[in-house]
C-alpha cells in the first residue's frame, strides 16, 4: 500500500473509496467545498492501470481548502477492506475529529460538511448525523427517487430493523465512535454499512438533518444492483443479529424476505412510487 498526501490539520476527513471510476471521483471532488479546510482521503482499491488516480491530476479538481490524501492498494479487495484501510489511516494520524463519507459519482451541496460539523459541535450527545438524499440517474442526470429517513434517534433506532436509516454517503460520525466500536464488519457482503450503523445506533445517539445535502449516483452496475440478492440476505442476517425482538424486527424479517423473493423490476417501480 502506498500513500500520497498533502498534509494540513482539519476537523473533518471525507473517506472516499475508489475503484475504476476516475471520472466519477473527479465529479465528487469538484463538489467538496469547505472554507475552513477539510481533508479528503481517497482509497484506490486496486484499480486497473488506466483508472489509477494520480494526486497531481486530482488536485486540479479540488476546491480551495481541500487537502487531498491518496492511498493505493495494490490489488482489488472490496469496498469493506478499502473503507477499513482508510479508517486505519485516519486512526493512525489521529488528527481529525469527524469522519464523513462520499462515494465516487456522488455530489454534495457546498456547505454540507460545515453544516454537519456545526450540528455535531452543537449537539454533543449525537455521535453520527446523516441527511436526506436524492438518487440521480448517471446517464440522464434526472432524479430517480429520494429518501427522507427519520430525523430523531428514537425513530432511527426503532426502524433500523426494517431498513438502514443512515444513508451511507450522507453520514458524518465522530472518530471516537470508530475508536469505541471498531471498523466496518467484513462478514456482511454488500451491506457493511447497514451492519455498522445498526451497531452504532444501539450504542450511540443518531440523527438526520432534514435537508437534501447529498445527491447519490444511481448506477445499475453498482453493488446494490449487481449483488442485490446477496445484499438482501446480508440485511436479513443483520436484522436478526442486531434487532430487538419486537414488532419492527418481525416486520423487518418479513420485509427482507419479500425483497429477496420479488423481481428487481417490480421493486424498483414500487420504490419510485414511494420515494418520489
Amino acid at each position: 500500500m502506498e500513500t500520497e498526501v498533502e498534509e494540513r490539520v482539519n476537523s473533518s476527513v471525507v473517506l472516499v473509496p475508489h475503484y475504476n471510476n476516475v471520472e466519477g471521483l473527479i465529479t465528487t471532488l469538484e463538489s467538496i467545498s469547505h472554507k475552513s479546510g477539510i481533508d479528503v482521503l481517497v482509497v484506490d482499491d486496486g484499480s486497473n492501470k488506466s483508472q489509477v488516480p494520480v494526486l497531481s491530476v486530482l488536485n486540479q479538481h479540488t476546491n480551495e481548502g481541500v487537502s487531498l490524501i491518496l492511498i493505493h492498494i495494490s490489488e482489488n479487495s472490496g469496498i469493506t477492506n478499502a473503507l477499513n484501510l482508510g479508517l486505519d489511516y485516519i486512526l493512525q494520524k489521529n488528527k481529525n475529529k469527524f469522519v464523513a463519507r462520499l462515494d465516487c459519482g456522488d455530489v454534495c451541496v457546498a456547505n454540507r460538511f460545515k453544516l454537519q460539523e456545526n450540528f455535531l459541535n452543537t449537539n454533543n450527545k449525537i455521535d453520527i448525523v446523516g441527511s436526506w438524499v436524492k438518487w440521480v440517474d448517471t446517464i440522464s442526470g434526472e432524479k430517480v427517487f429520494s429518501n427522507k429517513p427519520p430525523i430523531s434517534h428514537e425513530k432511527i433506532k426503532r426502524k433500523m430493523s426494517i431498513r438502514c436509516n443512515m444513508i451511507h454517503p450522507s453520514v458524518m460520525y465522530r472518530l471516537s465512535v470508530v475508536e469505541s466500536l471498531g471498523k466496518y464488519p467484513n462478514n456482511y457482503e454488500a451491506a457493511e454499512d447497514y451492519a455498522y450503523f445498526f451497531n452504532i445506533a444501539k450504542h450511540f445517539r443518531t440523527a438526520n438533518i432534514p435537508k437534501f445535502l447529498t445527491k447519490a449516483e444511481f448506477n445499475k452496475n453498482g453493488i446494490s444492483h449487481i449483488k442485490r440478492k446477496i445484499q438482501n440476505k446480508s440485511k436479513l442476517r443483520i436484522v436478526l443479529k442486531y434487532g430487538d425482538f419486537n414488532f419492527h424486527l418481525v416486520y423487518g424479517v418479513l420485509y427482507n424476505l419479500l425483497l429477496i423473493a420479488l423481481p428487481y423490476s417490480l421493486l424498483f417501480r414500487i420504490k419510485k412510487e414511494i420515494y418520489r
